[in-house]
This record gives C-alpha cells, sequence and structure tokens, in this order.
C-alpha cells in the first residue's frame, strides 16, 4: 500500500516567516544605512558651521582652540563641544589656558540692537512704541529676528549655529514634552509667549527685514519672535553693562557649551583681567581650560543659575540639572 505524504501545513508559514525576516533584515539594513547616512550629513554640517564660526572668531580677533570641535549628538546632548586630542591637553598649551575667547565685537548687545532697529523703525512708531524702554531680553530678540531675515555675511556663521527647533519647555508640540510634571507651566507659559510675540509683532514685525526668514515662518512675525525669545531665553549669557550697553547677551560658540555643576563658567574679561598689555581683550567672554582632556570627551560650564526652580530650568532650556532636582527634594 502506497503513503501518500501529505505536506506540513506549517510548511508554507515557515516560508511566511523566512519571507518575513528576511524583509525585516533588508529593512533594517535600509534604515541603518539611512542613519548612518544622515549621521555623516550631520557631521559633516557641524564641521561646516563650527569652521565658518571659527573662521569668523579668529577674523574678529579672538582665539578657539585648535583640538575643539562641535558634535551632534555630543557624550551629553543633542549637541556640544568635546575635545579632539588624542593625548591630554595641558592647560598651556594656547600660552594662556582658554578653549575660545569671543571679542566683544562679536557679541549680540543691547547697544548693537539700537544702533541697528532704531533706523528702521518710523519715528511715529518709536514715539508710541520707544525701543528704549525694552529689555536686553526684548531687544535682542528683535536683533536676532531682524539679522536672521536680513541674510547678513558678518552674522551668518552664528545664525547658522544656532538649532531650528529651539529646546524651551514652551516651544514646539507640548504634548510630546519629557518632563510631564510641567505640563501645565510649559501652557501657561505658550499663552504668555504668544501674547508677547504677537504684541511686538504687532508694534515691530512690519519694519524687520524678512527675506531670508525660513519658510515654516511663513512671512510670520510672531512666529519668528517665538524662535527668537527661546534662543534668547535658553542662550543669553549675563554681562557688564560696560562692554555693550545691558546686562545679557548673547555670545557666539560660547552659548554652544552643554552645563555641568562640576566645571567653571563663562569669564567676561574686565581691565584687571587683561592688563595693559592686552586691552584689546577687554569686554572678551571665555572658556578656559582647567584640567586634561581626553579624545571624544565633552567639556562644560557652569550656567551659575543657582536660583533657578527646576520649572525654570526646564522653561528656559529644555532640561532640569540634577542639582535643582536634588534641592527641590530636600
Amino acid at each position: 500500500m502506497r503513503v501518500l505524504h501529505r505536506p506540513s501545513p506549517f510548511k508554507h508559514h515557515y516560508v511566511i516567516i523566512i519571507s518575513l525576516l528576511l524583509l525585516a533584515s533588508v529593512s533594517m539594513q535600509q534604515y541603518q544605512q539611512v542613519e548612518a547616512t544622515k549621521l555623516d550629513h550631520e557631521k559633516e554640517l557641524d564641521d561646516d558651521i563650527f569652521q565658518a564660526l571659527t573662521l569668523k572668531i579668529n577674523e574678529m580677533g579672538g582665539y578657539i582652540h585648535p583640538s575643539i570641535k562641535l558634535v551632534s549628538p555630543s557624550p551629553c546632548c543633542t549637541r556640544g563641544i568635546i575635545s579632539s586630542q588624542a593625548k591630554p591637553i595641558g592647560k598651556d598649551d594656547d600660552g594662556q589656558g582658554v578653549w575660545v575667547r569671543v571679542p566683544p565685537s562679536y557679541h549680540l548687545s543691547r547697544n548693537l540692537a539700537m544702533q541697528t532697529l532704531e533706523p528702521l523703525i518710523p519715528k511715529d512708531v518709536l514715539q508710541y512704541a520707544p525701543l528704549s524702554t525694552l529689555d536686553d531680553g526684548a531687544l535682542l530678540l528683535l536683533l536676532l529676528v531682524h539679522l536672521k531675515g536680513s541674510g547678513s555675511k558678518k552674522w551668518k556663521p552664528y545664525l547658522d549655529s544656532l538649532p531650528d527647533h529651539p529646546s524651551c519647555g514652551w516651544y514646539g508640540d507640548i504634548n510630546s514634552i519629557a518632563y510631564e510634571e510641567y505640563t501645565h507651566v510649559a501652557q501657561e507659559s505658550k499663552r504668555y509667549v504668544s501674547r508677547v510675540a504677537n504684541g511686538m509683532a504687532a508694534d515691530y514685525g512690519e519694519f524687520l527685514t524678512k527675506e531670508h526668514w525660513p519658510s515654516e515662518w511663513q512671512n510670520s512675525a510672531e512666529k519668528a519672535i517665538e524662535w527668537s525669545l527661546c534662543i534668547v531665553s535658553s542662550r543669553g549669557t549675563a554681562a557688564s553693562p560696560e562692554y555693550g550697553g545691558g546686562v545679557i547677551k548673547l555670545v557666539p560658540l560660547v552659548d554652544m557649551f552643554n552645563h555641568s555643576l562640576e566645571h567653571k563658567g563663562f569669564k567676561e574679561l574686565r581691565k584687571d583681567d587683561v592688563g595693559i598689555d592686552a586691552s584689546q581683550m577687554e569686554g572678551s567672554f571665555t572658556v578656559r581650560i582647567e584640567k586634561d582632556f581626553y579624545d571624544g570627551e565633552e567639556i562644560f560650564v557652569d550656567y551659575n543659575l543657582a536660583d533657578y526652580a527646576p520649572e525654570e530650568w526646564f522653561m528656559s532650556h529644555g532640561f532640569v540639572p540634577k542639582e535643582a532636582t536634588y534641592r527641590q527634594e530636600l
């Protein structure tokens, strides 16, 4: 008697599963290739941004230590500054123990904002909405919006270094924020920012240059001002009125270092710091070398915001450092 061998009911299932695994393998390879291409593109973009910014700061009389570079992502965050030396960096490699020195001629300051913006705005507008009554932060955000639209060659390297989607807790999609406990505060902040942006746009928006604004702003001064307000909030640094007329500045490259309480902060050079022989450095912002760094190690600075509550850290910077959380728990 001949026995008929029936095909296993699972055979086709195996074929399907194997086919799916092969497809998944191909998809994973394609995904990895896409991700690798994206990382290569980001690296090239970082290199271009950093090179252009370095050239401009050097051209303005500043200094960038040759062993540092910009990376995305950094060991800490989305983007940061790392050492690219394969051996320890001695504190006197540059003769002054400095990572970065940016002269006041390449700072965004209150005086620069007034000098740039006042000629743009009609006198009758300045009578009911005088720029001189605005605080430093408001003036800087208007200046930033205008420079972004003007295509300024001088400021292009700095503008290119600024993120399209900054990290303030209230900026962008609040529903996707990582700190759910701050959602309510973020919503309130977003409403407040919207009112501020609408008011400033109504007073000054039409007089700011818009030619080079990114397409997603859709010629909207409100969106431009919201973006700029987040940049100033997260990157502005305290400064002496002696070197720019205000107590807040935007300082290129210095504002790209990430925060750690365990490191030193920025240093604004005063007369006592530079002496007669180096008077041209007066008013410069510096980040100094404080220890040996190795290849790939991230370089941090202390933002010196000791009185900030956790929600203030998150609203301004998009993260909450350990020390702020620890203080809250005590």
